[in-house]
């Protein structure tokens, strides 16, 4: 009976088309699965199924082989061009063992042998409709996804546009010139930087190429080369894996490896204001409960690991870059218009707490 009760779990929401020209059989079978199916038809023969099918969606289909007019196999094929995907069991006779290749070469997996044993029904049914229900559900996943995604397009167009607006100012910062600064949190509220925020994080700095910076430092590049690509390689697993359906515990390990990445950046001396903003990132990061926008930031963090990658390959492996800080006020800036967007979010959860 616990079997039953499994079935049902699955089977109500979903509707089902029964083929089968014996009209006892049918209505037999018509009464049972009734109690199974929210909505069943029925059709008497494959030319007959084919029709109704074309007409409306089925979840199901129950059909017998050897019909007249149009037989099991050649309805199944005219439902096949509508619907690859379709779900379909088959009832057979033992004497019909001929058609069971031609059926498996179609793509059915389900049979269900005349007289057909209850116990073997239940268990087809059961997990018929357990694939079903569960293709339904990750369907509605994606279009809340896909929802979602419409619903942040706009904000994350904005944070884009003040992103490279905050990264050219940055710039001409770094060159001594004076300009205010402000960062967007969200589509409304701006948070300001102060000058000393903006002057420690981008101050001016004598240039200095990749091949002089390796050559002249003292400790081992090669092993902090391996340790940060072995971050990088991390950080992209976590941020695919855990962001597609964010938790407190995900964000955290996404967190620890921003963190441990500007930890590693400390032991480059000349570093210590890429790897203090790197650490602050992953602080602010780790203790957001934003996990919805954060969601749809997946690709901006993808962005800021990716362009650490580039920094590392430039400046540690190649040696190629003239400045060995010419990605900072870029990594820098993604760091701080994050933080600015995840603040802003919590300051407006907080007001809503407080007047609601």
């Amino acid at each position: 009976m616990s079997k039953i009760k499994d079935l049902l779990e699955y089977s109500k929401p979903l509707s089902v088309l029964y083929v089968e020209d014996d009209i006892g059989i049918r209505d037999n079978y018509t009464k049972l699965f009734s109690e199974f199916f929210t909505g069943i038809d029925c059709a008497d023969n494959g030319e007959e199924g084919l029709e109704k099918y074309k007409n409306k969606n089925y979840d199901l289909i129950i059909t017998d082989i050897n019909m007249p007019r149009m037989n099991g196999i050649e309805m199944i094929k005219g439902i096949m061009k509508i619907d690859p995907e379709q779900s379909i069991i088959v009832t057979s006779a033992h004497d019909e063992s001929q058609y069971l290749l031609e059926l498996i070469e179609l793509g059915i997996e389900n049979f269900l042998i005349k007289p057909i044993d209850f116990t073997k029904m239940i268990f087809i049914l059961y997990r018929s409709c357990k694939r079903l229900s569960e293709a339904k559900e990750l369907k509605e996943y994606q279009g809340r996804i896909e929802d979602d995604n419409l619903h942040y397009s706009d904000l994350l167009k904005q944070l884009k546009k003040k992103n490279e607006e905050l990264e050219q100012t940055i710039h001409k910062l770094s060159r001594n010139e004076n300009f205010n600064i402000t960062l967007v949190d969200g589509i409304e509220k701006e948070k300001e930087f102060s000058d000393n925020e903006l002057t420690y994080y981008s101050p001016k700095i004598p240039t200095q190429s990749a091949e002089d910076f390796v050559q002249t430092f003292s400790g081992d590049i090669d092993i902090l080369n391996d340790k940060l690509e072995i971050i990088e390689e991390t950080l992209e697993l976590l941020i695919h894996q855990e962001l597609i359906q964010p938790t407190q515990d995900g964000l955290e390990k996404i967190s620890i490896a921003f963190n441990d990445y500007g930890a590693h950046l400390a032991n480059l001396y000349k570093f210590a204001n890429l790897s203090e903003a790197l650490q602050n990132f992953a602080s602010v990061l780790g203790k957001s409960t934003e996990l919805d926008l954060i969601r749809d930031m997946k690709e901006f963090l993808f962005g800021i690991a990716d362009t650490l990658q580039k920094w590392r390959q430039a400046v540690l492996v190649h040696q190629t870059a003239e400045d060995i800080h010419f990605l900072d006020n870029s990594i820098i800036s993604d760091c701080m218009q994050t933080e600015s967007m995840l603040s802003g979010a919590h300051e407006e959860e907080e007001l809503d707490d407080l007047f609601f």
